[in-house]
Parts: C-alpha cells; structure tokens; sequence
C-alpha cells in the first residue's frame, strides 16, 4: 500500500513540473510603455514584438516590418498556445483529483455501481409516473369520446395531463442520458486511472 502511495505522489509530482506551452507577447509602444497579452494592441503597430515564454523570458524577436498576415499568423500561434497550456493545466488537475479520490480500480467500480443504482432508481420512478399519466389520459380520451361537446372541466383535464405526460417524457430522456453520461465518466476515469498508474486492464 505504501509503495501505491509513493508511485501516485511520484505521478503528481511528475505532471505538476511538467513545463506549460502557454506564450504571451510583449511589446513597447513609442511612448515606452511596455505592452503584454495574446494580441498585439494598437499602440504596438508597425513596432516589435517579442514572444515570452510561459515563465516570461524572450522566446522570439519578431521584428516592426512584419506584414498584418504575419502579425495574424503569431497571434493564432499564441493564442493556440494559451489555449494548449489551459487543457494541460486542466487535465493535471482533473488528474490529481482522480489520483486522491480513489486508491485502486475496485474503489472506482464501486463507485460507479452506486450512481447506477441511484440514477436508476430515479429513472424506474420516473417511468412510473409516466406510466400512470398516460393511463389518466386514455381515461380522460375515453370520456371525452363518449361526451360531445367535450366538458370544460374534462377538456381542462386532458390539456393538463398531456402537458404532464409531455414534461414526464423529457424527465425520463433526461434521466436516460444523465446515467448512460455517468457510466461513460466512471469508464473514462477508470481507464485514465490505469495510465496515470501504469497498469494495464485485466483480462
């Protein structure tokens, strides 16, 4: 257990020196004020512009006679950077908070049973309820059939319950996909488990 322990503290601490890909541009304008971002401000046209690296020190010197299309083309590839650097970071931390949360493969199963009890259990009552709107309605159909001109009362009565019936089925679709987007979360944390851990599914 404690070996487990050291390889999942080695792990976060191999992802978290990982170096980030975000850059950023800097620039000084004619009045010497120093300019910093991911776009090239007003004040810094037709002036040079440096591209840092995501701990600030110069990367490339990119020089005032850049053409627009070339001054576009650096700010895409920062700009992609940027957003490259963000996913990392996101990613390292959806990791460390996979590798604290569960100490084996088991925990995650069991894990994953539970919400599937429990979504299913709110699914089942949902299609209960489904089941007895609709057999109100047929009843209020039936009336209704047998009484022209249909009463208020009853054509007030079948209104609500179609609007019921309507509202239950989006409720049963929605539960539908939340358990199918949960079983799909668990296997895909399961499996990014085994890579961050090194171990391979058994067969």
């Amino acid at each position: 257990m404690l070996d487990k322990k050291v390889a999942c503290i080695a792990l976060i601490c191999l992802f978290a020196s990982t170096p980030s890909l975000s850059k950023s541009i800097k620039c000084v304008d004619s009045k010497g004020v120093t300019h910093y971002g991911d776009t090239i401000p007003p004040e810094c046209a037709n002036r040079s512009v440096t591209e840092l690296d995501d701990n600030g020190l110069p990367m490339k010197e990119n020089p005032a006679s850049m053409t627009p299309d070339e001054r576009r083309a650096m700010e895409v590839e920062v700009q992609k950077a940027a957003g490259e650097a963000q996913k990392a970071r996101d990613q390292k931390r959806r990791d460390s908070a996979l590798l604290s949360s569960y100490a084996s493969e088991a925990e995650i199963d069991q894990a994953k049973e539970r919400n599937v009890k429990q979504l299913s259990a709110a699914l089942e009552s949902a299609e209960a309820k489904l089941k007895i709107a609709k057999a109100r309605l047929e009843q209020y159909n039936a009336q209704a059939g047998s009484n022209q001109p249909v009463p208020a009362d009853l054509a007030q009565n079948i209104a609500a319950t179609k609007k019921e019936v309507s509202d239950l089925e989006v409720e049963r679709a929605q539960k539908k996909q939340d358990l199918e987007d949960m079983k799909a979360k668990f296997d895909a944390d399961k499996k990014r488990y085994q890579e961050l851990t090194q171990k391979q599914p058994a067969q």
